[in-house]
């Protein structure tokens, strides 16, 4: 139940020694607490006059008092601690998505994500607030219980520490096996996470492709699938439940049995019995509260795991600043003998291999191929996303690069996906994302130029209009304009990577959009991966991928009719239909 990387979290210790200190107290005022009914209630069995009751229930109520306050005080405590830790992970967290990148986020999953950033901390924080109160009151109030019995009535000390024992183990057979049961049902819902997130992204175009009802049911697939890990991680939790239970009646009952008859037969008098009978439940409480929240705060364990796993994950390196003023007209960038390798992926498979590139200027260079081929493998390199394997050399400007994980260069670099991401704020907000202090002047001018000016007017608030995060409350074609708004606004950044940014929209949103990109296109140096040939008429260079290798590159003009590459792209994307594209 306890994740030893608690023990790693700022302050534990001085947050344990508060805890400590507190069920202390605590187990103290239980004590006192059996002590002031056991004396009242022989006074009564003995009846005493009322004023023998006085000092006993004065000492009961007092040691109630004493023991709820203490409750409220860790559960404040531990509340507090987990706060500051989940407000101390979550930008570490985000700021460690950032750092990876959404190569890192294509491998595991935007469901998965979403479950750290969101489900994932508010179920580490229960974990935090639970676990280490009952850490604490499971030391301090079954010792300080086992004390007093065994002074009071030695025959009841050795029962409740004989038992102990036994119900320890039980516990650790039980929650061995609900850990394995809740480790599979947390990754069953990180899978449902996936498929739902990836899912509603892609729902436009799985809907365009007449798809959406086979996903509709792989959804199904997976919840039902996490309905039963659930559900047989309860029937667990049921059985550790009544096990504990079970074994803590029967230990009061043995401790009664025997408490009965030496009552009969007056080996010991009523006090020392009955304190130590009221004392047995408090001693085995904190017990079957700390098995109970075991299963309860699994997943908050597991989610701190992931949380422990995502951080723990190496970052790609920052390559070494270098003396660069930006990309210009005369700028050249050259890649040699570059190969990528995905971590997961088997040792031999290479996603990139020997890719030779060149670019110059501001040249507009197209990346096209097949779904897999590698397009967005290579425009995630060239973003900094992605890192080259050893050997590769990358030149810009007549200076060395180990990546493009390189300060002066992301600083030139505009990326646009194929599903920009919309922040929850304001539309001008998103549209300052690279310039933050822009003028509202600005904004609007870079909205005009991006074609948002028809939607906007349509708008009450227009750029103070707030939208959802994840693009909710917009189209597609809106949330790639926002995105080339963005960049028509930031006039520093000279280069321009599209990765299939039309891949979403219709025929007539694309063609929309292009007529605003085009003119964008004359003073950046322009990286565009599609699949949509008629892009290949405003391009200088263009490269075509298959299984990671470049086949073949060069100008449209010395690409086609060759019966190369690109040749066959187009018979099999477009056909007789598509033969003529260069005329369109």
């Amino acid at each position: 139940m306890i994740d030893k990387s608690l023990f790693q979290f700022p302050r534990i210790r001085r947050q344990l020694m508060v805890l400590s200190l507190l069920s202390f107290i605590q187990a103290a005022a239980i004590v006192a607490q059996a002590i002031g009914l056991s004396r009242a209630l022989v006074a009564i069995w003995q009846l005493r006059k009322i004023s023998a009751l006085l000092m006993p229930m004065l000492v009961f109520f007092s040691a109630f008092i004493l023991r709820q306050l203490m409750d409220v005080a860790k559960n404040q405590a531990a509340t507090h601690y987990a706060d500051e830790n989940i407000t101390r992970l979550r930008p570490l967290i985000q700021q460690q998505y950032f750092r990876l990148g959404p190569a890192y986020l294509h491998r595991t999953g935007t469901g998965s994500a979403v479950t750290v950033v969101i489900d994932g901390l508010d179920q580490v924080k229960t974990y935090i607030q639970t676990v280490l109160p009952k850490v604490t009151d499971m030391i301090f109030v079954p010792l300080l219980t086992l004390i007093y019995v065994f002074y009071e009535n030695w025959v009841s000390g050795i029962v409740l520490f004989i038992m102990l024992p036994l119900i320890f183990f039980f516990m650790a057979i039980l929650g061995l096996a609900a850990r394995a049961k809740s480790n599979q049902q947390y990754a069953d819902f990180t899978q449902l996470n996936n498929s739902f997130v990836d899912t509603i992204l892609g729902l436009p175009t799985l809907k365009m492709l007449g798809v959406s009802d086979q996903y509709e049911d792989q959804i199904y697939s997976v919840s039902e699938r996490f309905r039963q890990k659930t559900m047989s991680v309860i029937k667990v939790a049921l059985t550790s439940t009544f096990a504990l239970d079970f074994f803590t009646t029967l230990a009061i009952a043995i401790i009664a049995v025997f408490l009965g008859y030496r009552l009969i037969d007056g080996s010991i008098v009523l006090y020392p019995a009955l304190v130590s009978l009221i004392l047995a439940p408090e001693f085995f409480l904190p017990i079957r509260q700390f098995g109970d929240d075991y299963h309860a705060t699994l997943n908050g364990k597991n989610a701190l795991q992931q949380v422990n796993d995502l951080l723990a994950t190496p970052v790609p390196p920052v390559a070494q600043a270098i003396d660069w003023a930006g990309w210009g007209a005369d700028s050249q960038l050259t890649l040699t003998s570059v190969d990528f390798h995905y971590p997961d992926a088997a040792a031999d498979t290479l996603a990139l291999h020997d890719i030779h590139l060149q670019a110059a200027g501001m040249a507009n260079i197209a990346i096209i191929g097949r779904s897999g081929s590698g397009k967005s493998t290579l425009m995630n390199l060239l973003a900094g996303f992605n890192q080259p394997q050893q050997g590769a050399r990358i030149v810009l400007d007549g200076q060395p690069l180990t990546s493009f994980n390189q300060p002066q260069w992301q600083d030139s670099v505009s990326y646009i996906p194929q599903d920009p991401y919309i922040f929850s704020a304001t539309i001008a907000a998103n549209i300052r994302f690279y310039v933050p202090d822009a003028s509202d002047a600005a904004v609007q001018q870079a909205a005009r130029q991006a074609g948002l000016t028809d939607w906007l007017a349509a708008l009450p608030a227009g750029l103070d209009t707030m939208i959802g995060e994840g693009q909710r409350g917009i189209s597609g074609g809106q949330a790639q304009r926002i995105a080339v708004a963005r960049v028509l606004l930031d006039h520093h950044r000279r280069i321009l990577l599209f990765d299939e940014p039309t891949a979403h929209l219709d025929i007539e949103t694309e063609y929309e959009l292009k007529q605003t990109l085009l003119p964008l296109f004359q003073d950046h140096l322009v990286i565009f991966a599609t699949h949509r040939l008629h892009w290949l008429t405003a391009m200088d260079q263009i490269i075509v991928l298959e299984h990671g290798r470049i086949s073949e590159q060069g100008t449209l003009a010395q690409l086609r009719g060759t019966g190369g590459a690109l040749d066959r792209l187009v018979a099999e994307m477009g056909g007789k239909q598509d033969a003529h594209f260069a005329e369109n």
